[in-house]
Parts: C-alpha cells; structure tokens; sequence
C-alpha cells in the first residue's frame, strides 16, 4: 500500500477522534500534504511525515510499528528528520506487524462508511460515527507548561525531562547542573547516560520533598493514574525521553483496529506537544514523581 493510500487511511482515523472529542484537530477540508521521509541513523526510512494545517502527522513506512498512525502534532514543524530506531534492535515485532495489518484493514473499512476518498482531515456526522463505532473515549490533560522542555544538546534529552518535571513543582535548575548530576557529560562534550538515576537525582535535588521511581516496565495503565492523579510523568523510549501531560484513549465495540491510545508527551527534541500512539511505542522505562505529605 502507497503512502497516499496510507494518509487516507490516517485521514479518516483523525476524523473519527477529532468527531468523538479525543484529539483536537485542524480546521475541516485541511488535506494531508504530501509526505517528507523520516529515516533512522543508518538511512533507513522509517516514517511518513506529513503536514496537516499548523502541525503534522507521522505514518508509519513499514507494518513494524503496529499502527499506520504514529504521531499526530497539532502545531509544530515537518522539516524532515533523523530518529533513533524506535524499537530494540533485537525485537522482530512480528505481532506489532499483524496488528498493523488488522488495523489497515479496519480503517479502510471505515474511510469507505464514512465516504473519505482522499487524505483530507475532517469532522465526520457524529451519529453516523457513533453507529459504525459505538466508541468509548476518555481524556485527560495537565494544564499546558508555562517552559515547554527543550534540549540544549542532542544527548540531554533526559537533562530536559528533568527540568520540565521538576519545573511542574516549581524546582528550578539549568540543564547543565541536571547533566552534572545525570552523569551526561558537559554542553562541550555531551553523553547520553542512563535513565535509571532519575528516581534518585530527583529525590536529592528536592530534598526528598519528592519521592520518585523507575519503572522498567511502564503500562499505558500507569501513565493514565499519573495524568489523572495530575501529576507529569517521564516515558523513555530507545534513545529518548519525553514528559506525559496528558492521555487519550478511544476504545470501538465493533472495529478494535480504528481505536486508538495516545499519550500527549512534551518532546523535548522540539520544544513541542505531539500526540503519540502508544501501541506504536517501545517504552522501555518511566520515571514517575509525587509530593511527600508533610504531617
């Protein structure tokens, strides 16, 4: 299937959510332009970007991610990129292929009862959705960051995280005292370290005020109690970081494949908010945070 056929297909998805009310979406009539490549650091492509109004949406350009639909930014920039491999080197994902391939199947099936005939992102008539779907939603969102994290070098990702989780409590620290204290080297000479000292670099710098851990094996679940506990949230992915703010998640009775969890991350290679699907993720860790009561 043709990357077009693909955007048609993603088209019709963001339709559906933004219909139901668990994805903001663009202005009616906006088209899916044209897609730019996005490859991993070997030079292999691995999404479809393409510009949709303000924002863009990233496909996926091959069936191992496990959904067609990647990410979806509301507002930001679609500049081709260069991601790290979104998955262990070592994992097949050959059930993440089958799941792709069912859920191709089933948005096709609804582009064509909902009369979608090119990649064009529009609100659908609700009871006709309600109908084909018979859909379950619930979303939720922290208040937006007043300092969005944004990296001040290419391996301080984590550094960022960091910053945007402490500045939620109102902890202030440059990314140069965070790295220092992350093991991440110095702006001149940047590593990228490890994500299993957040729990206790978080815990030292506040004094204990807050108590921290790492999870090596984070559920959509566990970030869903985070948001709704109104409380941020670190997702590590290979390679990367990113703070949780926010969920979504549109479960369908009769077509399982057009459903969709998202998690609304801060990314701090951007600067920028992005809806991500979380069946399309390998999140390898989470860092999660709360305020110790004081008697």
């Amino acid at each position: 299937m043709g990357s077009v056929d693909v955007a048609r297909l993603v088209a019709a998805q963001l339709g559906v959510l933004a219909t139901v009310g668990a994805l903001p979406c663009a202005e009616d009539g906006v088209p899916v332009d044209e897609p730019v490549p996005v490859r991993c650091e070997n030079g292999e492509v691995v999404l479809w970007r393409h510009r949709v109004g303000r924002g863009y949406v990233d496909v996926a350009a091959r069936p191992h991610w496990g959904a067609p639909l990647v990410a979806f930014v509301p507002e930001g920039r679609a500049a081709p990129a260069v991601v790290r491999r979104p998955w262990p080197a070592d994992d097949p994902r050959e059930e993440a292929a089958e799941r792709y391939r069912q859920r191709v199947h089933d948005l096709a099936h609804l582009a064509q009862v909902v009369g979608l005939g090119e990649p064009v992102v529009r609100r659908f008539d609700r009871a006709l959705v309600e109908e084909v779907l018979r859909p379950r939603v619930d979303t939720r969102t922290l208040p937006p960051c007043p300092r969005p994290p944004r990296q001040e070098t290419d391996a301080w990702a984590l550094a960022a995280c960091v910053q945007g989780l402490l500045d939620f409590y109102r902890y202030r620290y440059d990314q140069e005292r965070l790295a220092s204290e992350l093991g991440l080297g110095t702006e001149g000479s940047p590593v990228r370290g490890t994500w299993r000292d957040v729990a206790r670099t978080v815990r030292e710098l506040t004094g204990r005020a807050l108590s921290a851990e790492v999870s090596a094996t984070p559920t959509f679940t566990e970030y869903l109690a985070e948001v709704r506990a109104e409380r941020p949230s670190i997702s590590f992915v290979p390679g990367h970081a990113r703070v949780v703010t926010g969920y979504t998640r549109m479960s369908s009775l009769r077509l399982m494949g057009a459903g969709f969890a998202g998690l609304l991350v801060l990314d701090p290679a951007e600067g920028a908010a992005r809806w991500e699907n979380y069946d399309a993720m390998a999140c390898v860790g989470s860092c999660t945070a709360r305020l110790n009561l004081v008697p």
